[in-house]
C-alpha cells in the first residue's frame, strides 16, 4: 500500500462512520429508521430552476465558464447584497463549485502552518479538519453559555499576533444560533484588531425566523462563504460563491482555478435567471414557512420531554443538551430506529449534545417523537 500523507490521519471520520454503521445495522434488523441526521433541505429543487437548466443545457450552456462564474450570477449575487444595504459589486463575486470548495480554498489561501486558528465550539465539523489539514493549530471558544453566540470579549481572551483566521458561522450548524449585524461586527473587530481574517460561513442566512442574520460581505478582512444548496434546495448541484474584496478574491482564484475551476454552467445559468426575476425570494420564503412550522413543533415536543435547549432562530437544526448523549443517539436508532447525530464531531464540549434536523416532513417528526417518548419512558 502506498504511503498515506500525514494530514489525512488528522481528519476523523470515526464518529460519522460508526453512525452509519448503527444505522444499516438496525436498518438490517427490518426498523423502519427516520433519519433527523441529514443536513440538507428535504425538498427537490424547485421545477422552475431544473426547466431553466435543462433549457441552458440545450443551448449549449454546457462548457466551461470563467473561474469567477458567469456575469449573470455574480450581478444577481451583488445586487441581494445591495438589497441590505451592503455596498459590493459583481467584482467582488467569484462563483465556486458548492461552498465547501470556498471554504477550503479559503483556508488554504489564508492559514499558515503553524499559526493559530480559532473555532467557535460547537461549529460545522468540516472547519477543524480545515485547520488540521493547514497544520495549524485549533484554538475554540466554547459558546455553551452564551446561546451558542460568539461573544467578542471571550474572542479577545484567546486572540494574539499568531491567529491567521477566525471561523464564524451562523445561522449555526448544529445549533440554530443567529448572530445579528452589531453582535458579528464586534466579533470581526477583536479579529480584525489582530490582522486575522474571518472566514464567515453564511450559508443558511436566508433561513431564519425572527433574529435577522448579520453578515461581513463588504468588510476588508472578512471572506464571506455563500451558495444555494440550502436556500434553493440544490445540495447535489454544487453551486456556492465567495463575497470578498478584490484583492482577497485574487489569491483565492489561485486555488479555485486549478481545484474546482468552475461551477456547472447551466446550474449558474438557471439560479442567475431566478434570481433576475426574484423567484427566488418566493422558492426560500415558501420553505422558511414549512421550517418555522417543524421549529415550533419540535421546541414544544423537546420542552415536553424535559430536555434542555435553545431554540433556534435559524437554520433547521436543534442541539439538545442530554447526559451521556452519544450513548443515548445510538441506543436510539438501534432500538427504536429514530437517527440522530452525536454532538462530539462539533468541537470540544459536546459531549452532553446531540443535534436534530427538522429538515423532515412533519408526519415523520410526529412519528419520531413518538419514539423518543417511549424510548425515555
Amino acid at each position: 500500500m502506498p504511503r498515506v500523507a500525514n494530514r489525512i490521519a488528522e481528519i476523523d471520520t470515526s464518529g460519522i462512520r460508526r453512525m452509519f454503521e448503527i444505522v444499516n445495522e438496525a436498518k438490517k434488523k427490518g426498523l423502519e429508521v427516520i433519519n433527523l441526521s441529514i443536513g440538507e433541505p428535504d425538498f427537490d429543487t424547485h421545477e422552475e430552476i431544473i426547466k431553466r437548466a435543462c433549457e441552458a443545457m440545450r443551448n449549449g450552456f454546457t462548457h466551461y465558464t470563467s473561474n469567477f462564474g458567469i456575469d449573470e450570477l455574480r450581478e444577481a449575487i451583488a445586487e441581494r447584497y445591495k438589497e441590505k444595504g451592503v455596498n459590493v459589486s459583481a467584482e467582488n463575486v467569484m462563483v465556486t463549485v458548492g461552498a465547501c470548495e470556498a471554504l477550503i480554498n479559503a483556508s488554504f489561501a489564508f492559514i499558515e502552518r503553524g499559526s493559530k486558528v480559532v473555532i467557535p465550539s460547537p461549529s460545522f465539523l468540516a472547519y477543524f479538519s480545515y485547520a488540521k489539514m493547514c497544520e495549524a493549530k485549533l484554538v475554540t471558544v466554547k459558546t455553551h453559555e452564551d446561546g451558542f453566540i460568539l461573544d467578542a470579549d471571550k474572542l479577545n481572551e484567546v486572540m494574539d499576533k499568531e491567529v491567521s483566521a477566525v471561523f464564524v458561522n451562523y445561522p449555526n450548524n448544529p445549533t440554530g444560533a443567529v448572530m445579528d449585524q452589531r453582535e458579528l461586527k464586534a466579533v470581526y473587530e477583536v479579529a480584525s484588531d489582530y490582522g486575522a481574517v474571518v472566514i464567515s460561513d453564511e450559508v443558511y442566512d436566508s433561513i431564519y425566523y425572527d433574529k435577522k442574520p448579520g453578515t461581513l460581505a463588504g468588510e476588508e478582512n472578512a471572506i464571506v462563504v455563500n451558495g444555494f444548496s440550502k436556500s434553493l434546495a440544490m445540495t447535489g448541484w454544487r453551486l456556492g460563491y465567495v463575497v470578498a474584496s478584490e484583492e482577497l478574491l485574487e489569491k483565492m482564484l489561485r486555488l479555485h482555478q486549478i481545484n474546482g475551476v468552475c461551477a456547472p454552467a447551466f446550474a449558474q445559468k438557471a439560479v442567475a435567471e431566478v434570481m433576475a426575476e426574484g423567484i427566488d425570494k418566493k422558492i426560500t420564503g415558501e420553505m422558511v414557512a414549512e421550517f418555522r412550522k417543524r421549529r415550533d413543533f419540535v421546541y414544544s415536543r423537546l420542552k415536553e420531554l424535559g430536555f434542555e435547549v435553545v431554540k433556534p432562530e435559524g437554520a433547521f437544526y436543534f442541539f439538545p443538551r442530554y447526559e451521556n448523549a452519544t450513548e443515548f443517539v445510538q441506543r436510539l436508532v438501534s432500538e427504536k430506529g429514530v437517527a440522530l447525530t452525536p454532538g462530539t464531531p462539533f468541537g470540544d464540549g459536546n459531549e452532553n449534545y446531540f443535534r436534530i434536523s427538522y429538515a423532515t416532513s412533519m408526519e415523520n417528526l410526529k412519528k419520531a417523537f413518538e419514539k423518543i417518548e417511549e424510548f425515555l419512558s
